[in-house]
């Protein structure tokens, strides 16, 4: 998957200035917000990001940060008002409530106030002192996986914590509704060899995260989705949960690790039922054939109990 390197510049309310570089601008604003690291940012309160410009090669990108560096303070205050004449905080809307949520948003990537699908799903990610829960959101609720969804889950499974167990939930409805299809029929080869790989990327990720990782499923939990929760290590589900690849009904099958990860906890045979037959398979039966660690009412409160 292929890396973006940012050159940013964060600042105070007094206007001190410190300018950074790394691929994973979430993670650094959020370090700076927090002032979970000791040194400059810290002692000045250089909390808003109000500027950052984004490379493809890394060595522009450290060339691009050595020079503004290098800069006088005139030359890189009128950089950030070209763009920003108020100094306001770019990453406003990442953080909700306090410090301890951080929500990933599609609009890092594009004008501020322009209005498309993406600005409707993202991911929140809240820390908790023992755990980080990583929820889907979507504006229609499926929580589909769509090209953007599944970057921005990368992005904030790269900003949890390693040293702490990983939770995944969705809503009360739906887990997630897998891959948008719809999407996917329009992709050009290309593009659908770079949406698979991406989706493998993120499967294997979290399947070799170094602390646990637990799927707090409620509702439906189908195609990519259950791709996504058997690469957790532990499943627990609401007693409303269902669970199903359909895209045999489709003429399609997962390109996402389910056909490896699946037999292993159900036997070849039960798995390949549950994909050439397309089957649903409820809570009850998921917990019988291994599917499943648990049933339980809040499987978001019974994730946090056992993760912590």
């Amino acid at each position: 998957m292929r890396k973006t390197y940012y050159v940013y510049i964060m600042a105070s309310k007094n206007r001190a200035i410190y300018i950074g570089m790394g691929n994973d601008l979430h993670h650094r604003t959020w370090e700076h917000k927090t002032e979970a690291k000791e040194g400059f940012s810290k002692k000045y309160k250089t909390k808003r990001l109000v500027y950052f410009e984004s490379f493809e090669d890394v060595r522009d990108a450290i060339n691009r940060e050595r020079q503004l560096k290098g800069w006088r303070r005139s030359r890189k205050v009128a950089l950030i008002e070209s763009k920003n004449p108020k100094w306001s905080d770019l990453s406003r809307d990442w953080f909700q409530f306090s410090s301890e949520v951080l929500r990933l948003r599609p609009p890092l990537f594009h004008a501020p106030g322009q209005d498309d699908e993406r600005e409707r799903e993202w991911i929140e990610v809240r820390f908790y002192p023992k755990a980080t829960v990583l929820r889907l959101h979507s504006h229609n609720g499926m929580n589909r996986l769509s090209r953007d969804m599944l970057r921005q889950l990368s992005e904030a499974v790269k900003v949890a914590p390693g040293d702490k167990p990983m939770i995944l939930a969705g809503n009360k409805n739906v887990f997630s509704a897998g891959a948008d299809l719809h999407e996917v029929a329009a992709l050009t080869a290309g593009q659908a060899y770079e949406f698979a790989r991406t989706g493998q990327a993120l499967m294997n990720t979290i399947d070799q995260f170094s602390a646990p990782v637990y799927a707090a499923i409620e509702g439906y939990c189908m195609g990519g989705g259950l791709d996504l929760a058997l690469a957790c290590d532990y499943r627990i589900a609401a007693p409303n949960a269902v669970f199903g690849h359909r895209g045999a009904a489709l003429g399609l099958i997962t390109g996402w690790g389910g056909t490896q990860r699946l037999p292993r906890l159900i036997g070849k045979g039960r798995a390949l039922q549950m994909f050439c037959a397309a089957e649903k398979v409820e809570a009850n039966e998921a917990l019988q054939t291994g599917l499943i660690h648990s049933i339980a009412e809040d499987p978001l409160e019974r994730a946090i109990a056992m993760a912590t």
